[in-house]
């Protein structure tokens, strides 16, 4: 019946179209507690104080809000055009599932790849 149909819609000049290709991105999502920084100066034997830390390094001790860093990860995905389709926690483990179209090379791309030499692999005989 799917054959006729197709059949059907060509012969009325129509087509069916063509699907777009996809290209995917799993993400494992990793929870961790936020870095302490009376803990690493105390491993530092007293070198750098809690505060010393936080101020030379306040990506990584100044306490940055999760849910800020979820959607600071979300918007620099979303700006290379990748789209979260998809929570899914597998064997315990949560992962995101982003997806966006196939980058599908240009005509001076292909161009280029039809006048590059190709390798011969034959084998040699002895």
């Amino acid at each position: 019946m799917l054959n006729r149909l197709r059949a059907r819609l060509r012969r009325n000049g129509r087509h069916t179209p063509q699907v777009e290709p996809w290209e995917y991105k799993v993400v494992q999502m990793v929870s961790q507690p936020a870095a302490d920084p009376s803990d690493a100066s105390r491993r530092l034997g007293g070198a750098l104080s809690p505060e010393a830390l936080r101020n030379q390094f306040p990506e990584h001790y100044g306490g940055v809000n999760g849910r800020q860093q979820i959607s600071d990860f979300l918007n620099r995905l979303g700006e290379d055009h990748w789209e979260l389709v998809q929570t899914q926690e597998i064997g315990g483990l949560p992962l995101m599932i982003f997806k966006r179209p196939k980058q599908l090379p240009s005509a001076a791309e292909l161009a280029m790849e039809r006048s590059e030499p190709q390798l011969n692999h034959a084998k040699q005989s002895n």
